[in-house]
């Protein structure tokens, strides 16, 4: 369950569900759908909306975030299809219930509920397809030239559809998780053993409970005297500070 918080607390930090909150809610204001329009004027319209969407956009980033680190490791196209689903069938009548409630001079109805579905499900299957392609880096890196003799001796213990480019290591209770560009795999052994065996990608360990590779690292963030590296697949990993020599050998503080 920590894992889950983790990784959804790194994808709501991530520019995506911003923007898309944004967005979305600046196009509700103007147009004013579902009797907004003649029951609100503007400020109150975009009180109304930008509070609405956010909630929504909080609870779909969970739903998406959840099928996106599935022990199942369910593919792209997976994922859209059931984030958007489930997320349909969680914000939709609610969000009915509140329009109707709210803007009852317009009533109900079957088609009003579409209608409200049918936007839901756009914007969750935007969102989605949007945030797998904000950060292809990992997901198309180029196979090494010799993947018998290149490829870390971590990857082999992994199931055939986890294994891919190594992005970080990091512990959870007596497991490992593998974190890879087809997504996230645990393993029963000692981190110092998984560390050893991420040989030859080029990472360190800069925690005591995760490594990362190099070439996963998208961004630093410095918080007073706390230091976290971006990663490309939306985590953020703490930095020890007897382990910030190895950044700032590598110019990235």
């Amino acid at each position: 369950m920590s894992a889950f918080i983790n990784q959804w607390k790194a994808e709501l930090r991530s520019k995506v569900p911003v923007v898309l909150w944004l967005l979305v809610s600046g196009v509700l204001v103007v147009s004013g759908p579902f009797g907004s329009y003649g029951s609100f004027n503007l400020p109150l319209r975009l009180v109304f909306w930008l509070s609405v969407i956010g909630i929504g956009v909080l609870i779909s980033s969970g739903i998406r975030t959840y099928f996106t680190y599935h022990p199942r490791q369910f593919s792209q196209r997976a994922v859209l299809v059931l984030a958007t689903a489930v997320v349909c069938l969680v914000v939709s009548p609610p969000l009915y219930l509140l329009t109707t409630t709210v803007f009852d001079n317009l009533g109900s109805g079957v088609s009003r509920f579409f209608e409200i579905a049918a936007l839901v499900a756009v914007v969750s299957a935007g969102g989605t397809a949007l945030r797998q392609a904000v950060a292809p880096e990992a997901r198309i890196a180029a196979p090494p030239a010799d993947p018998a003799d290149q490829e870390a001796m971590l990857m082999r213990r992994l199931e055939p559809c986890q294994r891919g480019a190594l992005l970080a290591i990091s512990v959870r209770d007596h497991y490992v998780d593998i974190h890879t560009s087809n997504g996230t795999g645990s393993l029963l052994m000692r981190f110092g053993d998984a560390v050893a065996e991420a040989v030859p990608v080029e990472g360190a360990q800069v925690h005591r409970s995760h490594w990362v590779a190099w070439a996963a690292v998208v961004g630093v963030d410095v918080e007073g005297a706390k230091v976290f590296l971006q990663l490309s697949h939306g985590a953020r990993v703490p930095v020890s500070k007897n382990h910030r020599d190895k950044l700032q050998a590598r110019g990235l503080i």
